[in-house]
């Protein structure tokens, strides 16, 4: 490879991740990366890859092909947006080469660190690298090949809440119909009830049946929390340590959650309910490697190896989760993209943008801060028009709403 052979940052500018840095800036990017070239017939990205970085075709043509055989076609193209090319990880596709190829590889970590030494003016900084050992790649590995053979079961949606999904798939939803599907679930039943009459939803009447209860909430609002009820229902383990684990992975989903529902409530064009739900349910895969982890002592008795391999297929699992469970497209791209930080599809803020921001505060004051970007730096952060907002202010605004942030964790703690 000559090492010489840098992007131009014309080539940069068409890849919207990178819209929120200078041009300046990109000229620095541009001599930390490098432009690689491949001949036809070559595999670049085999199936299964768990190496995070973003893909891009610059000229030539390639296919990527699933397990089955399905085929996609790319052409590399000197104008236009530069589209991310087998983004989820590890890889559902081999990415082979049907002409000669120039392609750009970007990793997370050089993005992140570059990021960071922006933010602080090109002053020197310690950036964390985490090195994968031989045996989390195995386990990655065998993890991924035991999801896509069905050794790696994927959790059920509860009876009722798989029916409601049913119904409103159909088209056949009115307020008996929905009423007759939860009247089967006594604790459903109670709870929507008890919902109706909450700080959230709660009118002058006191309500007293579940068709006064729909009515009331509303049918978008009674599916959506519904599956709520069904999502938590799903966060118990076999054991004490995994119930441990269960019970701190519900408390960060929840902690999303109120986040998500506080920032749609003071944005415009975010559905409250269903922006309540995309926190819930961002890290459903986590739940499915963590019942995989209940038949593995190795991975139990090691909680570094087992975050290891959470890390690296949570977002897979989710979308394949959330697809099987029939949520909309707009929830599955939450569940595989909601910590790829530097995301930037569109032009507009999405529910994947808000969940991003929420669950990136959620992790300040954690460890996991000292391996984040700078929040200035994400795309998302400048979408949402929070762009002129430091750390500081937000914490601030989360202060002044503390009172409707109580009503919201206390209408999640009731579920």
């Amino acid at each position: 490879m000559d090492s010489s052979n840098h992007p131009d940052i014309n080539v940069l500018k068409r890849i919207r991740s990178l819209s929120e840095f200078s041009e300046d800036q990109l000229t620095s990017l541009s001599q930390k990366l490098e432009i690689e070239s491949s001949g036809k017939k070559t595999c670049l990205i085999e199936f299964g890859c768990s190496e995070n970085y973003s893909f891009y075709l610059l000229s030539g043509s390639c296919d990527a092909i699933t397990r089955d055989e399905r085929v996609l076609q790319f052409e590399g193209s000197k104008a236009g947006e530069l589209k991310e090319i087998a983004k989820i990880r590890p890889s559902m596709y081999q990415v082979m080469t049907t002409a000669p190829v120039r392609y750009l590889k970007i990793y997370a970590d050089q993005l992140t660190e570059f990021a960071q030494q922006v933010e602080s003016d090109g002053a020197q900084m310690d950036v964390v690298e985490i090195e994968q050992s031989e045996e989390e790649n195995a386990l990655t590995i065998q993890m991924f090949q035991d999801l896509m053979s069905g050794n790696l079961q994927l959790p059920s949606l509860p009876s009722v809440a798989q029916q409601i999904q049913q119904a409103f798939a159909d088209d056949a939803v009115n307020a008996e119909s929905i009423c007759t599907i939860l009247q089967a679930d006594p604790a459903i039943t109670a709870k929507l009830i008890m919902i109706s009459n909450s700080a959230l939803y709660g009118g002058q009447a006191q309500i007293e049946s579940l068709q006064q209860a729909v009515v009331r909430l509303g049918f978008e609002t009674t599916r959506k929390q519904v599956l709520t009820y069904a999502v938590k229902e799903l966060f118990q383990g076999k054991t004490s340590a995994m119930n441990s684990y269960m019970k701190d992975l519900w408390k960060h989903s929840q902690h999303v959650a109120c986040l998500c529902r506080l920032m749609a409530n003071h944005l415009q064009g975010f559905d409250l309910e269903q922006a309540q739900l995309a926190g819930l349910i961002h890290d459903l895969g986590e739940i499915a490697i963590l019942q995989y982890a209940q038949d593995n002592k190795g991975l139990i008795d090691n909680p570094e190896l087992l975050m290891h391999a959470v890390k690296k297929l949570r977002p897979q699992i989710t979308g394949m989760l959330l697809n099987q469970w029939k949520f909309s497209t707009e929830f599955v791209t939450v569940g595989e993209e909601c910590e790829d930080w530097f995301r930037n599809p569109d032009d507009q803020p999405d529910l994947c943008d808000l969940v991003l921001i929420a669950q990136y505060h959620a992790l300040i004051g954690t460890p996991e801060m000292e391996q984040l970007p700078p929040i200035s730096t994400l795309p998302a952060f400048a979408k949402l028009g929070m762009g002129d907002l430091g750390v500081e202010q937000i914490m601030e605004f989360l202060k002044r709403s503390r009172a409707e942030i109580e009503a919201i964790e206390a209408h999640l703690g009731a579920i």
